[in-house]
């Protein structure tokens, strides 16, 4: 005989089933429901299975389908206990903040690999190659799962080529599961499809009919076909749908019908209690929270907190490896809706007790944000801040907070918390806000003078600020001096402004470059720079130690006198790692690179290279991400090698993304001469006078000399003698006065047609061509035949007859860049065609 089902609820957790005949006859009985329950299908456990066979799968699909609980139910059943699972949960935080989590990930099983993604930077278009091979050289023998979740909350610029590159990763043992939202379209056509790349989407991971039947089975209510088509119409096997959908049916006997929204609302949200409700509202603020937070904001006990949590634990997620709650994103997106229909005075007492806890967790982040939106500015005041604490926290998105805070604060309350005046005022600095903080310099001062500080730490206060003043007189070294000196005097000791860990040089691979400034006054300048880096390296606890030797040094280099230049390179570079001053030291390698190049000395210049990556790895900080292209790229157009220059500068995309503006000039020098070489005259003007623009901020000269040596091969080029002339005499006038004859001899092929009818003498240019002899001769030795690793990776794709598109794809390059770099290696080999590149040896 058949039964239909009438359900009707007489107590919490427990129905009645009325089970009515055709007849009109019942039967009935109690049933215990658990709503709780979770059903994992045997079919989905299966299709996870494949995880083991993969370097890399990715779990794609909306936000609700069971990801997370059925890979953690996955990796506690179908994984052997002596395989090491690593889990890594992405919240919404600073991509950087995730790429180092995501390192310390890796470290677990390869250090040395971690280490170097660590220093390669957040994965982006000009660093992805590199991150690619060092994937490759991953070693991770032992059966280990690397579990990225929620992997769409990093926002990475360029996430589907990441992931393509990081299943080609080379650990034997190691596989990659990143489960995440859908992403983006064009994150799918990155991803190309390979062997070691596979894909679980919705579709798999939706319930079945007869998935549908057995989680409610065993959650204890029995569907009839009817009723599973309808639930499977409304829900579309969407798991967390039928969990609301479960609970609308225990509360109602109905299905819900609406948006998840409404389900969430009605089906949960409803049944709460009032407290619970601002206690999830509350929580909610926080991208993760630890279970002693949380006990703060539910007012129960721990025992009663941890068991409320993990009764939603559909909505409440646990992460075991650091111990924190977090909501899942629909639940958080629902919490968020609901936050901003409360009282402005309600949504502030949260914030505010939040950033209580906040900061009793040394949550510095969210310390400054909950304070902030709470409206109680002088608890953010009254916090013990430093500058480089602000600068780590700071950037496009607190920059509105900073300058209301800065703007906004009254008077009297500044007055009363001089000593954070400062550190907030430095963050505008790091934030290029100059002019902003011009404006509140009389205003802090006054501040420190008005306040209730002992006149001993108001001048400490002064020096501080003085200090901070003295970056706004960049490049000026006598002025800058000034404010050192003063500093240093209101001070009587180091500031604390200055994190001696920090780079000096600003991503400049040269001191020299940075710091001359006016024709003819070099020496001047180097003078300048011997008296006044003792007094800053006072101030500072010897930041920048070695930067006036690196820079006579440089000089030397510039004016040909190579071995003066070598002598003091490595005092300069000695006394730099004396004081670990890294962006120092490297100046040195690049400079002591040039050297090599001047004398034919090979392994020194290979040495010197090697030296330049390895320092490279060692400094981290955004502002030296491209130190090692700018140095690397420089060195490469001497030899006309193309190919091994970073993309970015290839296509001169020179922009504040990657150099603040007191480096972009130095990158303009190489930009430059590679459309010089590729004849793209009409480009090459067009961006010189740009160049010309941004090199006189400052002004920065030798950028200006190379740019003025390029105009002038360019006007001959086209015919325009008399333009070029003036462009010669002018590279001259900035240049012979300082004995800076180094750029003409590395320009002399193009230029020494120019230079007899340009303004320079017998002598000058008697010595101009006895140092590009040296510098020909020196190139000459290192040989023109070797091909570069990625002309050998391009040659072996030329091999199979793949166009320079195919090729840019698979190497995740630019089409532009893949046909300059085989027209280098026809170039090199002197060959006409690419079917004699396909005759050479790989």
């Amino acid at each position: 005989m058949k039964f239909f089902p009438v359900i009707n609820i007489i107590e919490e957790n427990k129905i009645r089933i009325k089970l009515k005949n055709a007849q009109g006859g019942y039967m009935a009985r109690i049933k215990q429901v658990k709503p709780e329950t979770l059903f994992f299908p045997k079919r989905i456990m299966e299709r996870m299975n494949s995880v083991k066979s993969y370097p890399l799968t990715l779990i794609e699909a909306p936000s609700g389908f069971g990801k997370t609980t059925s890979l953690r139910y996955f990796f506690d059943t179908h994984v052997p206990e002596t395989a090491l699972v690593i889990w890594r949960t992405f919240s919404p935080e600073s991509p950087n903040a995730s790429w180092k989590s995501f390192c310390t990930s890796v470290g677990v099983f390869d250090t040395n690999a971690a280490e170097r993604l660590l220093s390669t930077g957040t994965p982006n278009a000009d660093n992805l190659s590199e991150i690619r091979e060092i994937f490759r050289q991953i070693c991770c023998p032992d059966e280990t799962y690397l579990v990225l979740d929620d992997f769409a909350a990093w926002k990475l610029e360029s996430n589907g080529m990441f992931l393509s590159a990081l299943s080609e990763h080379g650990g034997r043992g190691l596989h990659i599961v990143a489960a995440s939202q859908v992403l983006t379209e064009d994150a799918h056509r990155s991803m190309l499809p390979s062997a070691r790349f596979f894909l679980l989407q919705e579709s798999v991971l939706a319930f079945s009919l007869d998935d549908i039947d057995a989680y409610y089975r065993s959650a204890g209510i029995s569907l009839t076909y009817v009723q599973l088509e309808e639930v499977k119409q409304i829900t579309g096997g969407w798991v967390m749908a039928l969990y609301l959908q479960l609970l609308s049916l225990i509360e109602t006997g109905n299905f819900e019908k609406g948006s998840m929204q409404n389900l969430i609302h009605n089906a949960l949200w409803s049944r709460l209690k009032f407290k619970e409700r601002e206690f999830l509202m509350a929580v909610s603020i926080f991208p993760r929270f630890s279970l002693t937070q949380a006990v703060a904001l539910s007012g129960m006990s721990a025992a009663e907190t941890e068991q409320f949590l993990r009764e939603k634990r559909v909505f409440i997620n646990h992460d075991r490896e650091v111990r924190r709650f977090y909501l899942h994103a629909l639940f958080r997106n629902f919490l968020t809706d609901q936050f901003v229909l409360l009282s402005d005075e309600k949504q502030k007492s949260i914030y505010l007790t939040g950033g209580d806890l906040a900061e009793q967790a040394g949550d510095r982040v969210n310390t400054l944000r909950f304070y902030y939106l709470s409206g109680e500015w002088e608890r953010l005041l009254a916090l013990p801040l430093t500058s480089y604490e602000i600068a780590d926290v700071v950037d496009e998105h607190t920059k509105p907070m900073i300058l209301d805070i800065m703007e906004n604060t009254p008077f009297e309350i500044k007055k009363k918390y001089p000593s954070s005046m400062v550190p907030l005022a430095f963050t505008l600095f790091f934030l290029n806000e100059n002019q902003r903080l011009l404006s509140f310099k009389e205003e802090i001062l006054k501040v420190i003078e008005q306040s209730n500080l002992p006149d001993a730490q108001k001048n400490a206060l002064s020096g501080e600020m003085e200090l901070l003043l003295s970056f706004l007189e960049y490049n000026r070294i006598d002025d800058m001096s000034k404010k050192h000196r003063k500093a240093l005097d209101l001070l009587g000791g180091p500031a604390t402004l200055i994190n001696v860990k920090s780079t000096w040089t600003f991503g400049s691979p040269s001191v020299l470059y940075m710091f001359w400034r006016e024709s003819g006054s070099l020496d001047e300048e180097l003078i300048q720079m011997e008296e006044c880096m003792p007094v800053y390296y006072t101030l500072t606890s010897g930041h920048g130690s070695g930067a006036e030797i690196i820079m006579r040094a440089e000089a030397y280099l510039l004016r040909g006198e190579i071995d003066q230049a070598e002598i003091l390179c490595h005092k300069a570079m000695f006394t730099a790692d004396s004081k670990r001053q890294n962006s120092i030291y490297q100046c040195g390698i690049f400079l002591l690179a040039r050297i090599a190049i001047m004398r034919g000395d090979e392994s020194m210049l290979q040495n010197a290279l090697n030296s330049l990556e390895e320092r490279s790895r060692q400094n981290t900080e955004d502002l030296c991400r491209y130190t090692l292209d700018l140095a690397k790229g420089f060195i490469m157009v001497l030899f006309g090698r193309d190919g091994e220059i970073s993309p970015w500068l290839l296509e001169g995309e020179i922009n504040d993304k990657r150099l603040v503006i007191m480096t972009q000039p130095f990158a303009l020098i190489i930009y430059g001469r590679i459309l010089l070489g590729r004849g793209e005259y009409q480009k090459l003007l067009g961006v010189s006078e740009f160049g010309l623009g941004i090199s006189g901020i400052f002004p920065n000269l030798l950028p200006q000399v190379y740019i003025k040596l390029y105009r002038a091969q360019t006007f001959e080029a086209l015919g325009i003698h008399t333009q070029a002339i003036e462009a010669m005499n002018g590279a001259l006038d900035i240049a012979v006065p300082d004995g800076i004859l180094l750029p003409f001899a590395e320009n002399y092929e193009g230029i020494k047609k120019l230079l007899p009818d340009a303004n320079c003498d017998d002598s000058t240019l008697k010595k101009i061509r006895n140092l590009y002899e040296t510098l020909a001769h020196g190139i000459d030795a290192f040989g023109r035949k070797k091909l570069t690793f990625r002309e050998k990776e391009i040659l072996e794709f030329l091999k199979k007859d793949m166009t320079n598109k195919e090729i840019a794809e698979r190497m995740h390059l630019s089409p532009n860049t893949v046909r300059n770099v085989i027209s280098s290696m026809l170039e090199k080999y002197d060959f006409n065609s690419r079917e004699q590149l396909k005759a050479l040896p790989e």
